[in-house]
């Protein structure tokens, strides 16, 4: 089969490997759509360390193709959701309510649950092996198109988890800094969680009026305006729940000096860099904030979840694909993606 490999900082492409054949409690999934996320750029770039050979991506929707023994409940040419994190549900992390943080099988390992294009074989291949396959294959409602869930599987997750560890309640002042795939599910997140005011902040023309297109109140372009002190005048003083979701100091801080007293930042960025903390904007540490951090949830009940919301024509995020690709064109993808060439937002790339 033909699968996308990683060789190296700045070296990938479209290799022919072997199919992956599926072991006891596991599925093959023929993959229908994929795409490429920031994290896939960050591997690409040497930034976050992943095993040469690897096949890479963490997003998909597909077909099931074969199932493992021991896996019940499925059928072959069954359509399927996978989430990006596909714990094992068994281990003490799982069951602690931690999936995105299963252990392997033991205790609780730090990012654990992301296992595809991370330690073991991901998605932008034309078949990818599922793990724990029992707990992730997450059946496709017929009335929904591949488009219409195949953002589920981390950016939509991550996004909305970022407005759900924050804490958003109705009525509650956010800011979500970052207007990326991420940062505007993360703004469509805070809404659905019942905010009343939904401030977007970034410094591309493009991803400010989609920003607008999925519901933010406002938008701030940080280019031409000091971003804090408008939150600061807009809200009265500072927001319930500030989200980051780019990963650099210069969001984190000023998420931080955005908070009111007793606020909550919700950090949703992956950081590859030193993260410093400003006392000041910390109030030297007496300022009842509150610091979160979250790996996107997975496992089929998150997806199956999620679905139900596109469904019921709450969210619609199809507007986001802003460009389509073959995969073996993923290098000029990945090209467009990294370099946020043509106004890009998401790929969609099929197999």
């Amino acid at each position: 089969m033909k699968a996308t490999v990683f060789r190296g900082t700045q070296k990938v492409g479209v290799e022919e490997v072997e199919k992956p054949k599926p072991g006891a409690g596991e599925a093959i999934v023929r993959v229908t759509l994929t795409t490429i996320c920031g994290t896939d750029v960050h591997i690409l770039r040497g930034e976050y360390p992943v095993k040469p050979g690897l096949t890479v991506g963490h997003e998909m929707v597909g077909v099931i193709d074969e199932l493992g023994p021991g896996v019940t409940g499925y059928q072959v040419g069954q359509r399927v959701l996978v989430g990006a994190i596909t714990p094992c549900g068994q281990c003490r992390g799982c069951l602690s309510g931690h999936a995105s943080q299963c252990g392997h099988g033991e205790g609780l390992e730090a990012m654990g649950g992301w296992r595809l294009g991370n330690t073991m074989n991901g998605v932008q291949a034309e078949f990818v092996r599922v793990p724990f396959a029992q707990a992730n294959l997450a059946p496709i409602p017929d009335e929904l198109k591949d488009e219409q869930v195949l953002l589920l599987a981390d950016i939509a997750s991550t996004g909305f988890s970022g407005a759900e560890s924050g804490g958003v309640k109705i009525g509650d002042a956010v800011v979500v800094f970052a207007q990326g795939p991420i940062g505007l599910c993360a703004t469509v997140g805070a809404r659905l969680m019942g905010a009343s005011l939904v401030i977007g902040v970034d410094g591309d023309e493009t991803r400010l009026a989609m920003a607008r297109k999925l519901g933010a109140d406002v938008v701030l372009d940080f280019r031409n305006q000091d971003v804090e002190a408008e939150v600061k005048r807009l809200t009265g003083g500072g927001v319930d729940v500030a989200i980051e979701a780019l990963g650099t100091q210069q969001t984190f801080e000023s998420a931080l000096r955005s908070l009111n007293p007793g606020g909550t930042l919700s950090s949703l960025g992956v950081y590859s860099g030193k993260l410093q903390l400003p006392y000041d904007a910390f109030a030297a540490g007496l300022g009842d904030h509150r610091i979160v951090t979250t790996l996107c949830p997975g496992g089929k009940e998150r997806m199956r979840r999620l679905m139900e919301v596109v469904r019921a024509k709450r969210v619609d995020l199809t507007p986001l694909f802003t460009h389509r690709f073959q995969l073996k064109d993923i290098r000029d993808a990945y090209e467009l993606f990294s370099q946020r060439k043509d106004g890009v937002l998401k790929v969609a790339i099929q197999p």
